[in-house]
């Protein structure tokens, strides 16, 4: 699933925003829009760096507000990184993520059967699930042919 992710009409996202209890501003929609505008699960540093361009008095402590504010209302989510900074989404479809091990690089990808899937009803005692996150880690198609090249993997057979 390349590309940018579905954007919510800027109504619906202000829907949203107001049924959360979350006033729409300009910068927030500027910081949604931004998260939209990128398929490869920017940072909260990566929105702040774009959005400067235009926005140059945004502070980063705002950008991080606005993001808890965007995720309150389900407009983003956040997704989790191993040992690197948190990536943000906003793709509101049910999909999962093919995650890069060597360059970290993150792409939204669909599979029917891992969407499909619901959270289970027993749950150890006290724990309450609310969403689940599915992540395929391993090589993207560059890193494969770099690691294929230096003999690292084995090359992949063409079918």
């Amino acid at each position: 699933m390349e590309g940018s992710p579905p954007l919510l009409s800027p109504a619906e996202a202000d829907r949203r925003l107001r049924a959360a209890g979350v006033r729409v501003t300009a910068q927030r929609r500027a910081v949604y829009e931004a998260l939209a505008a990128d398929p490869l699960h920017p940072t909260v540093e990566a929105v702040h760096s774009r959005l400067k361009k235009n926005w140059p008095s945004l502070p980063l402590p705002t950008v991080y507000r606005i993001v808890e504010d965007l995720a309150v209302a389900g407009l983003i989510r956040r997704v989790a990184s191993d040992g690197g900074p948190q990536r943000l989404d906003a793709n509101a479809e049910r999909h999962q993520h093919l995650v890069c091990r060597a360059c970290g690089r993150m792409e939204d990808w669909t599979s029917a059967g891992l969407s499909g899937l619901s959270l289970p009803r027993s749950l150890p005692d006290g724990f309450s699930g609310e969403t689940y996150d599915i992540r395929i880690v391993g090589l993207c198609r560059t890193c494969s042919a770099k690691a294929e090249a230096r003999g690292i993997i084995p090359k992949r057979r063409k079918s």
